[in-house]
């Protein structure tokens, strides 16, 4: 099964994000690792924008939005963002079901995870 993981990335800090998308790759792993196909396009698509730049953000959050239509689910972890919000209301709009995710997926998995060199 396809998975969208819908997680929070945006944070004050650059260590907030960077433990953000620490977590959203765990629970990729996780997911991986019981034979599902996750979607996490704020682990990747933020090596290449800028999410401070308000124009690129928007192209990031759009990107989001395309790639929850290839999703068979939408896993929500934690709690909604106005991101994860544009995620959820695109997924309820293609009647994709929506989800909440384990609280402590990928929590195994997450000394196995490295945060990706740019």
């Amino acid at each position: 099964m396809i998975v969208f993981v819908c997680s929070a990335y945006r944070s004050p800090t650059p260590a907030g994000r960077d433990e953000n998308v620490r977590r959203a790759l765990a629970v990729c792993r996780a997911l991986s690792l019981e034979g599902h196909v996750p979607v996490a396009p704020h682990a990747f698509n933020t090596r290449f924008l800028d999410d401070d730049v308000p124009e690129e953000r928007e192209i990031g959050l759009r990107q989001s939005a395309a790639m929850v239509a290839l999703a068979d689910e939408v896993r929500v972890y934690g709690e909604p963002t106005e991101g994860m919000r544009r995620e959820i209301a695109e997924a309820e709009r293609l009647g994709i079901p929506v989800v909440a995710g384990a609280a402590d997926a990928g929590a195994r998995s997450c000394a196995r995870t490295e945060q990706p060199t740019a």
